[in-house]
């Protein structure tokens, strides 16, 4: 059996969580299912298969919303995020895991400070900032499956709509994701038995949390579900730093 009992009864919970917070917040599945599932697998098993679980659930999502789309916003995004996903990706095949397992539970760390912290600014960022925006969500999107914030951070200064801004993170995701594939082909990270396994398992739980998040009236505003993602973020960034170095 390659997953414990444990693996098995917590996994399929964790992404369902992770779905149910995407369909209410238009993001955020990445940043609870890989920190939480980190702890129960090793780190370059639980990136392919959230890859592979998150392809479907963004592409899904982008053509439920592909009419709001600003395509303007995420021609300037692409060339810089390919950059930054290969150097991600070559990071996490060429280091240690227990250096990546280390680095992603100081980003998520870091991130969860970061949120608790920052009040929102209501200012419009230049499109210059397309180019470091790829380059570390494409780093960090290819080394810890968790670009998404920094995209979220420069596009929701430069679309004030909410319908709109959703439709083009969405569709940056997939891009993402899509580039995400095809590297971690190459670098035969998605040639693990275990990660198809894990992500076929997984899938019906995806599919069950966008049900959910999209149909059940959930009584939290969108700053509610941020605060809860970064509340959980700190302990499981804790967690992981502490599984790295102590549980190895």
């Amino acid at each position: 059996m390659p997953f414990d009992l444990a693996t098995l009864f917590l996994a399929p919970l964790i992404v369902l969580l992770a779905y149910v917070v995407l369909a209410v917040g238009g993001f955020g599945s990445a940043l609870v299912s890989i920190p939480l599932l980190a702890l129960l697998l090793p780190v370059k098993v639980v990136l392919p298969v959230v890859l592979i679980v998150d392809f479907i659930a963004t592409f899904l999502t982008g053509l439920r919303l592909r009419r709001d789309i600003a395509l303007d916003e995420v021609k300037p995004l692409i060339p810089f995020t390919l950059i930054g996903l290969i150097a991600g990706v070559t990071l996490l095949v060429k280091l240690p895991a227990r250096w990546v397992l280390t680095a992603l539970g100081i980003f998520i760390l870091a991130y969860s400070l970061y949120s608790l912290i920052h009040h929102d600014r209501k200012h419009i960022h230049s499109r210059w900032w397309a180019l470091p925006t790829g380059l570390s969500g494409g780093l960090f999107g290819g080394m810890f499956g968790m670009g998404g914030p920094i995209y979220v951070m420069h596009l929701s200064g430069r679309i004030p709509d909410a319908a709109r801004l959703r439709a083009t993170l969405s569709t940056v995701f997939t891009i993402n994701t899509a580039a995400r594939l095809a590297l971690f082909f190459a670098s035969g990270l998605l040639l693990q038995r275990e990660v198809w396994l894990g992500a076929l398992c997984l899938l019906p739980f995806m599919a069950l949390g966008l049900f959910a998040g999209h149909h059940v009236d959930v009584k939290l505003t969108r700053i509610q579900v941020a605060r809860f993602i970064s509340l959980l973020l700190l302990a499981t960034g804790a967690s992981i730093v502490f599984k790295a170095w102590y549980v190895w």
